[in-house]
C-alpha cells in the first residue's frame, strides 16, 4: 500500500479506506485534529451505514448528547447535514437526521441512524440488541494520561463486543466491524493489550504506516506523516505550547518518552534467569547490579499475573521494585516494559 493512499488528496485521512478494509477490527492512530473522527464520521453518514459511537467514559457520553457538543457540529457546519444529537434514555445518546418543526427548530425525525454508548457503562450490562448496527466506532480509545483508567478495560471491551456481537458468526453474517480511533497518547493501554497491539504499533513507530494480521482480523493504520499536522506546526498553539511529549503526539505521532525510558536492547548473554512473571522474564545482570526484561523464555520461577501468584511475586522479589525506582531495570521493548511495571501495582 502506498502511504499517500492513508490521505485524501486535500491531506486529511481516507475514511473510507478504513470502513472499506476487509479487516473486522480496524485501529487508526495519529496525532490530533487530522481528521480521524471527522472523516469516519462523515462517511457514515453519507454512506447511510447504522452504526454504534462509544466513547470510554458515560462523562463523555453525556457530552455528546448536548447540542452543543455534538462531535457532528463541525461536519454540520462544513456541509450543512441537518443532524441532530440527543438523549435517548439515562446512559445514551442518539444521532438523527433533523426536521424543522413548526418553529423552525431542527428536532429528530424517526429513530436514530447512530446510538452512543459507555464502554464504562454498558460493560456490565448483558443482552443488548445491535441488530440495525453494522459498525462500532470506538473513539479515542486510549486515555490521556490524566484520566482515570477502568476497572479491566481490557475485560470491559470484550464483554460489549460479545454483547453487541451475539452470535452473527454463527449465523451466517458478516461480525461487527469495528473502528477503533486515537490519539498516540501512550501505549499503555489496556484495550492495546486485549487486541494485541502494543508491539504492533510500538514495531510501527520505527518502520511502517500500515500493519495486517496474517490471521486477516485486524488492520493498524498510523498516520505519522500527515500533511494537515505539518501545516499545524506554526499555529498559535504550537508556538505557546512548549510540553514536548504534547508536541510530539499531537503533531508527529508520537507516543509518550515515559512509554520508552530504559528500553534498549542489552547483551542477553550477560545476564542469569531470575525468574518469569507473566510473560515477562527477569534476568539479572552477572556483574553488576541492574536488570533485564525479556519477552519469550522459559523460568522454572514462574508467576502468573492472577493476584495469589502477583503477591507472592511481590513478597519475594520486592527488591527488583526498588532497582526500577533506581532506574537500574531495562526492557526489551515497551510492550515488555508495559506488563511488567504492572507487576508491583
Amino acid at each position: 500500500m502506498q502511504k499517500e493512499k492513508l490521505y485524501t488528496s486535500a491531506g486529511w485521512i481516507d475514511a473510507d479506506l478504513l470502513i472499506d478494509c476487509p479487516e473486522p477490527f480496524v485501529l487508526a492512530v495519529g496525532g490530533r485534529g487530522i481528521g480521524k473522527t471527522y472523516s469516519v464520521l462523515l462517511q457514515l453518514y453519507r454512506r447511510e451505514i447504522p452504526f454504534i459511537y462509544m466513547r470510554r467514559t458515560q462523562t463523555q457520553i453525556d457530552a455528546v448528547a448536548v447540542p452543543q457538543l455534538n462531535p457532528y457540529n463541525q461536519i454540520i457546519r462544513d456541509t450543512g447535514a441537518p443532524i441532530v444529537s440527543g438523549k435517548i434514555s439515562k446512559h445514551a445518546a442518539g444521532f438523527y437526521h433533523g426536521v424543522e418543526n413548526d418553529k423552525g427548530v431542527l428536532v429528530p425525525d424517526g429513530e436514530p441512524f447512530a446510538v452512543g454508548i459507555a464502554l464504562s457503562t454498558f460493560a456490565a450490562i448483558r443482552g443488548l440488541s445491535a441488530e440495525r448496527f453494522d459498525v462500532l466506532l470506538f473513539d479515542e480509545i486510549i486515555p490521556e494520561r490524566h484520566e482515570k483508567p477502568i476497572k479491566e478495560e481490557g475485560l470491559a471491551f470484550a464483554n460489549v463486543l460479545e454483547s453487541l456481537n451475539r452470535n452473527r458468526e454463527l449465523q451466517g453474517r458478516q461480525p461487527l466491524k469495528v473502528i477503533m480511533l486515537s490519539n498516540s497518547n501512550t501505549l499503555n493501554s489496556k484495550i492495546l493489550e486485549s487486541i494485541g497491539c502494543i508491539r504492533v504499533l510500538d514495531e510501527m513507530t520505527r518502520r511502517g504506516a500500515w500493519y495486517r494480521s496474517v490471521d486477516g482480523n485486524i488492520a493498524v493504520f498510523r498516520y505519522a506523516d500527515s500533511p494537515i499536522s505539518k501545516q499545524k506546526q506554526n499555529s498559535v498553539l504550537y508556538n505557546v505550547i512548549k510540553n514536548a511529549d504534547f508536541s510530539e503526539m499531537a503533531l508527529h505521532n508520537e507516543f509518550a518518552a515515559a512509554d520508552y525510558e530504559n528500553v534498549c536492547t542489552k547483551p542477553i548473554q550477560e545476564y542469569n534467569i531470575v525468574c518469569r512473571y507473566g510473560n515477562c522474564t527477569v534476568m539479572r545482570h552477572k556483574s553488576k547490579n541492574e536488570y533485564y526484561i525479556v519477552a519469550g523464555i522459559k523460568s522454572e520461577n514462574h508467576y502468573d499475573r492472577l493476584p495469589l501468584s502477583k503477591k507472592a511475586f511481590q513478597r519475594k522479589y520486592y527488591y527488583i521494585y526498588g532497582a526500577m525506582l533506581d532506574k537500574r531495570v531495562y526492557y526489551q521493548n515497551a510492550e515488555v516494559k508495559i506488563e511488567f511495571e504492572e507487576s508491583f501495582k
